[in-house]
């Protein structure tokens, strides 16, 4: 042979560890949800605008992330959240855009911001999250606008998509801060 390729194979063979939960229907359920709401997150980092969504699903398919019949409805799930006026405005072409941007936060630790959008002085953070709301995603959304801010941006603005659900929460800064529900009929998280 002329050329022998050669791969690592754990690149290429996938475990399954938790195949004893594959009969328990709730159980699988309840991990298909969870699922869905990481594949979406997974796909939401993979793109900086709307019409890069059918390229990032065919790529997230090749990975191995998703499977074909997974795609359709990842795809169905973030046509959904698309037609929330809000998001959608973040994956539009007027931002200059950048995902998984790691940031070094006070004290040394080492985190990453979702999504960031930027124009001139104007910034936007975006957190993905797939659990259930909680002080802890307001606070690192609020930890990451003011790293911005003391970076010479002057209007910041942050917000937490929990991509399961598709409520957008907006963080406020300053005094009487708190969560705020961007999109009406929402219920809001004093902090």
């Amino acid at each position: 042979l002329s050329n022998y390729p050669v791969s690592r194979w754990r690149d290429k063979l996938v475990i399954r560890q938790a195949g004893k939960k594959s009969f328990d229907l709730q159980v699988k359920d309840q991990e298909e949800k969870i699922s869905y709401g990481i594949y979406i997150h997974e796909v939401l980092a993979r793109i900086e605008y709307r019409d890069e969504l059918e390229k990032a699903l065919y790529r997230a398919v090749t990975d191995g992330i998703i499977t074909t019949v997974d795609k359709e409805i990842v795809l169905n799930e973030l046509n959904q959240l698309f037609t929330n006026a809000t998001i959608a405005s973040w994956f539009d072409r007027t931002w200059q855009v950048r995902t998984e941007v790691p940031i070094l936060q006070p004290g040394g630790k080492e985190n990453r911001i979702d999504r960031l959008l930027t124009k001139g002085n104007e910034a936007v953070v975006i957190d993905f999250k797939t659990g259930v709301p909680s002080r802890a995603d307001h606070e690192q959304v609020l930890t990451y606008m003011n790293i911005l801010k003391q970076m010479n941006f002057t209007e910041v603005s942050g917000y937490v998509l929990y991509v399961r659900t598709g409520e957008v929460v907006e963080v406020k800064s300053g005094k009487g801060r708190g969560m705020q529900k961007k999109d009406k009929g929402q219920l809001g998280l004093g902090i």
